[in-house]
């Protein structure tokens, strides 16, 4: 009888909830960083670690530093995919600079929110570079050539990436001058003020670009003006055509815009994580 009257309940709790589905409060919250995850104490800054990059792929073991058995940074999360504008990666900064880490999954703003502080364990992990923008992670051989890439399921990223602490870090973002447009700041987050897109307006549709092709998927690059500065440098805003803002026509006028700085080739990119990253609600100025 006892059994019995536990279906009973539960199949009356079913018919309730289903019933009256406005009743029911579908919302929550993001989850939290959970509390720390590990022991190990940071004695590498990133910026010392991207130092040891010799221009080829690297790995780092306990001969990398001098009388320093581990290699171990500790950062805090700048990037998420949850928009899909970064992929299988996260962008993790102390106060000497940044670095890409890439880990092989997606979703990962599930598991590293913004502003949750990270401890990286190197040993036997790689440096790399894509297109001058060096990156931690692990390698694969594509077609007998060793390249980049990320760290191979969690079993793998449990061994090097652990969570420090459960609280969120707020990030203020790096306010750029020609001066700050410099190689020691890739990957970090940055603000740029007083900019707008160069060009907003097919001249062959008359219609207003979107920040990249979301129906054939293509990544799309926006060349970005200073109102006030000159910048040494081209400037882009970059967005993926799997970006789910990818389809929004661009503000077409001037602002600020906030993003992770990223490099490619000569040119500085920023990406951002969201559209909350892009204010521009001024007049445009002329070029």
């Amino acid at each position: 009888m006892k059994r019995f009257s536990y279906i009973i309940s539960a199949t009356f709790l079913g018919a309730i909830l289903f019933a009256a589905p406005g009743c029911i409060d579908f919302t929550y919250d993001n989850i939290e960083p959970m509390a720390d995850s590990t022991a190990l104490v940071a004695n590498t800054t990133i910026a010392e670690l991207k130092a040891m990059y010799p221009g080829v792929l690297y790995q780092l073991d306990e001969n990398t530093f001098y009388q320093r058995d581990s290699i171990i940074i500790e950062g805090v999360v700048t990037s998420d995919d949850k928009e899909g504008n970064f992929y299988k990666s996260i962008f993790i900064q102390d106060s000497t600079g940044a670095i890409e880490l890439k880990l092989n999954k997606t979703t990962l703003y599930n598991d590293y929110k913004r502003g949750q502080k990270l401890v990286v364990y190197c040993n036997g992990l790689y440096l790399g570079d894509y297109g001058g923008q060096i990156q931690l992670g692990s390698i694969y051989s594509n077609n007998g050539n060793w390249e980049i890439s990320g760290l191979e399921g969690d079993p793998i990223i449990e061994q090097h990436v652990f969570k420090r602490g459960n609280q969120i870090v707020e990030v203020t973002p790096l306010t750029m001058t020609p001066t700050q447009l410099a190689l020691s700041n890739i990957g970090r987050l940055v603000k740029f003020e007083n900019v707008q897109i160069s060009d907003t307006i097919s001249p062959i549709t008359g219609e207003i670009y979107t920040y990249a092709d979301n129906v054939n998927k293509v990544t799309v690059n926006h060349k970005l003006v200073s109102c006030n500065q000159t910048f040494n440098s081209d400037i882009v805003l970059r967005t993926s055509g799997y970006a789910r803002f990818a389809g929004n026509t661009i503000p077409t006028k001037n602002g600020s815009l906030v993003g992770i700085l990223t490099y490619y080739k000569g040119t500085y990119q920023v990406l951002m994580r969201d559209t909350n990253d892009i204010d521009f609600s001024n007049n445009r100025c002329q070029q």
